[in-house]
């Protein structure tokens, strides 16, 4: 199997933290001529990361990546026993894609140009705590996002958060960091750190997004002067 995508993008990183659950090795390539490009597009048609081959085709998007994942590979297994605990942990995965992620790409602009716009950061600080509440809501008793084991909602939401930790908590005051108080998902992620599979993907996810903001924000500012 080869995973196409780079360990900087959080839903390659998803990907990867769930293989890595499931001890399964895959091989990570990046995406022929990058994402978008005529050659990439030959492969997987979206031209966007991961795509994962396996049997002889292309499966795009990293939750059916990790669908596929568990049913060709059911042990160990990660979707918990419950179908309940199913369901939450598949919210939490797409709460994530739907409340979390868009929210970020605007107040990181900022944050690489320096250039505030109050009205902004006031509507995406309100999407985020919306989205928040939300996590908090639909997360099983836990520690983890269903149950007492991690799974796919646990490898989608962690590297979003490692994201927000770089670009948002520290640099604008309005969005708290929510790991930081007292709640559901201050509980979920001290148990995400103490995993230690979760915390060495955590880790790396942490490092190789370090090493592509300073390359992205530079050309940001590059970009806004000239």
């Amino acid at each position: 199997m080869k995973l196409y995508g780079s360990i900087a993008s959080p839903y390659v990183a998803r990907v990867v933290m769930y293989a890595d659950l499931k001890g399964i090795e895959l091989e990570l390539v990046p995406a022929p001529g990058g994402m978008g490009s005529d050659e990439y597009k030959a492969i997987n048609l979206t031209g966007k990361i991961p795509a994962l081959e396996a049997e002889g085709i292309c499966i795009a998007e990293s939750t059916p990546i990790c669908d596929y994942l568990e049913a060709a590979f059911p042990e160990p297994a990660l979707n918990p026993e419950s179908a309940v605990e199913v369901a939450q942990t598949r919210m939490i995965a797409r709460m994530t894609d739907l409340y979390i992620a868009p929210h970020n790409t605007p107040l990181s602009r900022m944050r690489a140009t320096g250039q505030r716009d109050q009205a902004v950061i006031d509507q995406q600080a309100a999407e985020f705590a919306k989205g928040f509440a939300f996590l908090e809501h639909y997360m099983g008793a836990g520690p983890f996002a269903a149950g007492a084991a991690p799974g796919v909602g646990d490898c989608a939401l962690a590297p979003f958060i490692v994201m927000l930790k770089q670009t948002i908590f520290t640099h604008f005051e309005e969005i708290p960091d929510p790991t930081e108080a007292g709640g559901r998902l201050q509980t979920w992620w001290e148990a995400m750190r103490a995993d230690d599979v979760c915390k060495r993907n955590i880790d790396n996810y942490d490092t190789a997004l370090e090493e592509f903001l300073k390359w992205l924000y530079e050309r940001m500012r590059e970009r806004a002067g000239s």
